[in-house]
């Protein structure tokens, strides 16, 4: 883990724990049901991404599920986990492949999930998440 982005992901988590409210709707049933991205270049359909990068932390799913407009051109798994908004966290990286088939992808509304699932489909990679010792994570493992 590099200092820079090990020091961005905590002050993420730690962010992120801040802003977390500890306030319930009791009738609510859990909050807004969001329906899958779009996705018109090469990944045919909405991209179902129930249970990928599942975790209990909280402020990490909070990150993961938030959306965005995206529009990536011409990425290579060396350059796609620099690019906004996959940029805020630290990921680990083991035998990316090399001269790989570009990731072309644009959407309108997209969440880092859904944008992670199609990227691990894209070039078959394996996606999971370290921990520390007191099972917080710490990084996404990325594994080609």
């Amino acid at each position: 883990m590099t200092v820079r982005k090990g020091l961005i992901f905590t002050a993420f988590v730690t962010a992120a724990m801040g802003l977390t409210s500890c306030e319930t709707n009791p009738g609510d049933g859990g909050g807004e049901v969001i329906a899958p991205a779009e996705v018109p270049n090469n990944n045919s359909g909405p991209i179902n991404a129930s249970g990928f990068l599942k975790t209990d932390y909280a402020p990490l799913n909070k990150w993961l599920d938030e959306r965005f407009e995206v529009d990536y051109k011409h990425m290579t798994p060396q350059l796609i986990f620099d690019q906004v908004p996959l940029n805020d966290i630290f990921y680990e990286t083991l035998n990316l492949p090399s001269g790989a088939p570009s990731f072309n992808f644009s959407s309108s509304d997209v969440s880092r999930r859904e944008l992670l699932k199609a990227i691990s489909q894209h070039w078959k990679l394996k996606m999971s998440f370290s921990e520390d010792a007191s099972g917080k994570p710490t990084a996404v493992k990325v594994e080609g």
